[in-house]
Order: structure tokens, then C-alpha cells, then sequence
């Protein structure tokens, strides 16, 4: 691709996002995410509770692995989640599943409304709306914190196969060890790949719309770079305002998470607007 067609395919991309309208629903979709975050890690914090020889801390170090690591956002997040481990009861799981479910099938239709925008304004049936609306949701529920449980019983899982392996002694089975582990310690990887593919799947089948996952492929690779070189470069300079975290404390901590999440949902409706343009030029 040469350079004047890397221009028009910019120049494209950005006049379909801003004359769809994203800045607005990705405003939209920030509120409802940020509304289903509270349920949601209280919804962790209960799997975590029955989980032995873990800490609702390590909860917070699998949550630092996407979000920016920065010192307001850490204290801001461990606030959030002991207090959550200290409050939570036998209630909770269920109060915190539905709430979860329903708070986070807003953030999900809140993406979906701005996708099927960048698709022209189609709508849809609505039962199919609803349907997929809840699959999503389920799924990214379900995701998550199986990832979660991944990544925290990583260890356990493998001292455990390496024992009946040893035990077994076979050298075809040793060998088969190592590459079990090897798949456990690269947990960073799984999750990269996991959030890849949900993404795929978000810009592929939940709009109205359903479109090929190769043809959606471009977006997704878009958004998951300009994601992680935007948080790199966010947690580079949010740093040199510690003196205002420091002078407005958790209010600081909030606007800065609503700042990323509200950024990060406009490079995720850009990388729609891209599929779109690709999409244009094929045809």
C-alpha cells in the first residue's frame, strides 16, 4: 500500500468516525462500562473468596495487566476491591451476578448501537438484538474471570501436573510438561490472544450487520496496538501530574480511569470505522 493510499485510508476512517457520530457513543458506552465495573469486581472478589491461598490483591495484579499501572489507578483499585473483601457475603455472589448482567449488557449494546451506526444505521430485529446483546454479555463475563482463575491458579496446575508426570515417568510425558508450562507461564500471552479474539467476534457478529471475522481482522489489529501504545504512553505521562492526583486524591483516580476507558472505547469505534473503509474499497 503506498503512501497517498495509507492517506486516503486515514483521511476516510476519520471522516466516517467523526461523521458518525463516535465521539458521542463512545461517551455513551464509557458510562455504561464504568456503571458495570463496581458489580463486576464485587462479582470477582466473591469468585476469589473461595478460592484457596489467594488474595483479593491478586485480583488487582491481573486487572494491571490491561489497564495503565499507574499509583493513582492502583490505590484507586485496591480501595475499590478490599473493600469490597470486606464487605462481601454470602449474598453477594448472586446480587452481584445479576447486577453485573445487567449493567454490563448495557455497556454491550451501548457498542453495538455504535457499530450498526458505522454500518449505515441499520437496527435489526430485536429479539436478535437482545439475543446477542446477552451472549456477548455472557461471554465477556465468563471470560474474564475464567481468565482470572488462569492466570492465579497457573502455579498450582502445574506443580500438579508435574507431580503425576514425574511420577509417571515416561519421557514422551516429560516432554509434554514442559510444554504445559510453558503455556502456563506465558499467561500475559493467553490473555492478549483471548481479548483479541473477543474483539474479533465484538466487531464481526454483534452488529446488525453480521460480517466475516477475516474481514474484521484489520480493525482488530488496529485497536489492540493503538490500545496498548496509547495506555504505554498514557502511563508515561500521567505521572507528572501527581501533584493534582495527589491535591483531589480519588476524584483525580476516577477522572483518569473515565479518561482512558472513554478513549479507549474511541479506538475501538475507530477500528470499526477502518473495517468499514476497507470494507468500501473492496467493493
Amino acid at each position: 500500500m503506498n503512501k497517498d493510499k495509507v492517506k486516503q485510508t486515514v483521511l476516510s476512517t476519520v471522516k466516517i468516525f467523526l461523521e458518525s457520530n463516535m465521539l458521542v457513543y463512545s461517551g455513551n458506552a464509557t458510562l455504561f462500562i464504568i456503571t458495570a465495573a463496581f458489580p463486576f469486581i464485587a462479582l470477582i472478589i466473591s469468585i476469589v473468596n473461595v478460592l484457596p491461598w489467594y488474595s483479593p490483591l491478586d485480583v488487582v495484579e491481573f486487572f494491571f495487566r490491561v489497564l495503565p499501572d499507574l499509583e493513582p489507578f492502583r490505590d484507586f483499585i485496591e480501595g475499590i476491591v478490599v473493600n469490597l473483601k470486606n464487605s462481601s457475603g454470602g449474598v453477594l455472589i448472586g446480587v452481584a451476578a445479576l447486577t453485573t448482567l445487567w449493567s454490563a449488557s448495557g455497556g454491550v449494546n451501548a457498542i453495538r448501537v455504535g457499530l450498526n451506526q458505522l454500518d449505515g444505521g441499520e437496527k435489526g430485529k430485536v429479539q436478535h438484538n437482545i439475543i446477542k446483546r446477552l451472549v456477548f454479555t455472557l461471554m465477556l463475563i465468563i471470560l474474564i474471570p475464567a481468565l482470572l482463575v488462569f492466570s492465579m491458579l497457573g502455579d498450582s496446575v502445574q506443580n500438579i501436573i508435574g507431580s503425576i508426570f514425574e511420577r509417571i515417568g515416561a519421557e514422551g510425558l516429560l516432554h509434554l510438561k514442559e510444554s504445559i508450562e510453558s503455556v502456563f507461564q506465558a499467561g500475559t500471552l493467553i490473555v492478549t490472544i483471548a481479548g483479541f479474539f473477543a474483539a474479533l467476534l465484538l466487531y464481526a457478529k454483534l452488529p446488525a450487520r453480521v460480517h466475516t471475522l477475516k474481514s474484521r481482522i484489520p480493525g482488530t489489529v488496529f485497536t489492540g496496538v493503538a490500545c496498548y501504545l496509547f495506555t504505554k504512553v498514557f502511563s508515561f505521562f500521567i505521572p507528572k501530574l501527581s501533584g493534582s492526583s495527589s491535591l483531589y486524591g480519588s476524584l483525580a483516580s476516577l477522572f483518569l480511569i473515565l479518561l482512558w476507558i472513554r478513549i479507549i472505547m474511541m479506538i475501538l469505534f475507530a477500528g470499526g470505522a477502518l473495517n468499514r473503509v476497507l470494507e468500501e474499497d473492496k467493493s
